[in-house]
């Protein structure tokens, strides 16, 4: 079952972004500040963890940096305006992706469809 986990201090988005991929079929979690997304994160197995940038204490940028600190998990980073710096910086960071908002569902499907199979291939030694 692929696992998602969705940090935005804005509930509403979450909640709906939550639902839409329930619908899709996911298990999905959502918490609703920095604090509490790095405290799932350490507790459970993700397939893929979704981060709004802009976030007030802990910002999206700190989350993934800490995140780093102990799980290889692949992280997409949410943002309402994203330039080419600040995406080159939140990738060399450690992202996997730079999502702008107003999301793309059909882009969303396809990361997470890509993000499981990469999960179920062998990996080679």
């Amino acid at each position: 079952m692929v696992k998602l986990l969705i940090v935005d201090d804005e509930k509403m988005i979450c909640e709906e972004f939550r639902e839409t991929l329930e619908h899709e079929g996911y298990e999905v979690d959502c918490a609703f500040n920095g604090k509490d997304g790095l405290h799932k994160v350490q507790n459970n197995h993700y397939s893929l963890v979704f981060v709004d940038f802009a976030m007030p204490f802990m910002d999206g940028k700190k989350v993934l940096e800490r995140i780093r600190h102990f799980s290889r998990v692949p992280v997409a980073v949410i943002t309402g305006f994203v330039s080419a710096s600040k995406e080159k910086e939140i990738l060399s960071l450690g992202a996997l992706t730079c999502l702008k908002k107003p999301l793309d569902l059909d882009r969303v499907k396809t990361l997470i469809h890509t993000v499981a199979v990469r999960r179920l291939e062998p990996h080679h030694s």
